[in-house]
């Protein structure tokens, strides 16, 4: 579809909301979010809901000024220039990069009006965890700096839909330092850097003429191939050692497993992965289907939590 086919169709309201913000990404802050959560009910800790929902909004404040830094920034080097299923609406036509970036550091704003709230209940580790995704925020893909074209873009995700979320929700919550969440957010993320690096992937060829070094640009597609696999078989390998390491990780060793119901996908994954299918048509749903299989193991992972809490 072109941007001229893309304007035309400009829906309005709700849609065109969900649209602009890419919120089919939020399931990757959501599920770390949860994670947090689950963990902190796991050990016994009672729920405070407002300071769930202040994490939550929080979370995704800063996601959406990330998406949409993300498309005008991309828009203005060139990047984005054909409209996708999961274009947003700077691309398609329906805002300006300026009104994109303008809408973006609003969400930033009430994002650290958020944050300071949850800093003033929790305590300056709250703080810091703000900052930081603050910065990755402003800089993933910033204007002069681009940490996603200076392949450093897999470890901003790991700390922007991993280590931050997934510890930031279980600190409000519990109040103390522990590792369950640190090493719990080992096997979900992996899958959160898959849906990057599917994305990368398949912009090899325009992210590399444009100058923009990412990880899949720099491994090439035989390369890239074997790292997918990795993120992807990854969490499995985790989860596995955790159980076995038993009381040394989570006690309650059986509710996890269902995660394993994510197979299926992917296997589907895998099949759209074999080299000279690269950036084909099949191909440019990789990162959908990658993301399908993110939500599915968050969810899951953190029933299981609850379920251990529960059960034992």
């Amino acid at each position: 579809m072109t941007q001229h086919d893309a304007a035309a169709q400009r829906p309005k309201g709700l849609a065109f909301i969900l649209t602009i913000t890419r919120a089919f990404a939020y399931p990757a802050s959501l599920s770390a979010v949860l994670l947090g959560q689950s963990i902190a009910i796991y050990q016994g800790n009672i729920i405070m809901w407002d300071r769930f929902l202040a994490s939550l909004v929080g979370v995704l404040l800063f996601h959406t000024a990330a998406n949409l830094l993300n498309d005008s920034h991309d828009f203005n080097r060139g990047l984005d220039s054909m409209v996708l299923p999961i274009s947003g609406g700077v691309v398609r036509g329906w805002i300006t990069p300026v009104k994109a970036r303008n809408i973006a550091f609003v969400c930033l704003a009430l994002g650290i009006v958020i944050g300071l709230r949850l800093f003033m209940i929790a305590g300056w580790p709250v703080l810091a965890l703000g900052i930081i995704g603050f910065f990755i925020a402003l800089g993933y893909t910033g204007k002069k700096y681009c940490l996603k074209y200076a392949a450093l873009g897999d470890i901003a995700i790991f700390l922007a839909f991993g280590f931050l979320p997934v510890f930031g929700s279980y600190f409000v919550q519990a109040g103390h330092f522990d590792w369950t969440p640190v090493i719990w957010t080992l096997p979900m993320v992996s899958l959160t850097v898959g849906i990057l690096h599917a994305n990368n992937w398949r912009d090899i060829d325009t992210d590399s003429k444009k100058g923009c070094r990412t990880m899949a640009g720099i491994l090439g597609d035989r390369r890239s191939a074997d790292y997918y696999a990795l993120l992807m078989l990854g969490p499995f390998i985790l989860i596995l050692t955790f159980i076995l390491a038993g009381s040394l990780i989570l006690p309650a060793m059986a509710a996890p497993l269902t995660v394993l119901v994510t197979l299926p996908v992917f296997i589907r994954a895998r099949q759209l992965v074999k080299i000279g299918k690269a950036r084909s048509e099949g191909f440019i749903m990789l990162d959908g289907l990658t993301a399908q299989m993110q939500l599915l193991f968050g969810i899951l992972l953190a029933m299981g939590f609850i379920l251990g809490r529960w059960i034992g």
